[in-house]
């Protein structure tokens, strides 16, 4: 199961990224950044309301992991404000989704032009300090998928099939996944200007 593959992940001993220069055409440079995670408490009776009444159908997929975490930033780090990706709290959606519509409408996007996920959907989590978004479509069509809702290029098919399939790409390979999503999370080696750019997940860095 995907949550408790992502459970044992968080409970790495000693996480962190092996990374290269952001920019750098000469990458045999590395810095070993380590990060922390942000979990969230299970959700109240209440939360878990309001996420079943906005997850609709998709809801049975999202519930186990919003019943143990109402909210994570994954993959802090320590020394800088950077972070990976961020899981609202359910508190926070439906702010979120009306975020996501605006800014887009704003950026001058026609809404006739928007598939049905960008009307219908729920936003949940975010990349930090893109204003990237991740949707969950909660009827059909696509029920359950997870759309990433990219301002720099937006890309109209989902990124996953289900909340389950989210997670499992974030663990197969945190780098990649970050990568994937334009690789934002640039960190700090808290001496030198250079952004750091995660190249491979290191589960136990301590002795790196």
């Amino acid at each position: 199961m995907a949550l408790m593959r992502l459970d044992r992940h968080l409970a790495d001993p000693a996480p962190g990224f092996r990374c290269s220069p952001a920019g750098a055409r000469n990458q045999s440079k590395q810095f070993i950044a380590r990060i922390r995670h942000e979990i969230g408490k299970p959700a109240s009776a209440r939360a878990l309301a309001s996420a079943a009444e906005l997850c609709g159908e998709a809801w049975m997929t999202v519930r186990p992991f919003v019943e143990l975490h109402d909210g994570a930033v994954l993959y802090r780090d320590k020394k800088s404000d950077a972070a990976g990706i961020r899981f609202f709290e359910v508190a926070e959606w439906e702010l979120r989704t009306r975020e996501m519509r605006e800014s887009m409408i704003a950026m001058g996007v026609d809404e006739n032009d928007m598939p049905e996920w960008f009307h219908q959907g729920i936003v949940f989590a975010e990349i930090p300090q893109s204003a990237n978004y991740f949707v969950l479509q909660p009827m059909a069509p696509d029920t359950g998928c997870v759309f990433y809702c990219d301002h720099d290029g937006f890309e109209p098919e989902a990124m996953a099939t289900s909340f389950e399939d989210l997670l499992s790409l974030i663990v197969n390979d945190p780098a990649a996944f970050l990568f994937q999503c334009g690789c934002y999370a640039r960190y700090s080696d808290g001496k030198t200007p250079i952004q750091w750019c995660p190249e491979e997940y290191l589960a136990d860095c301590g002795n790196e």
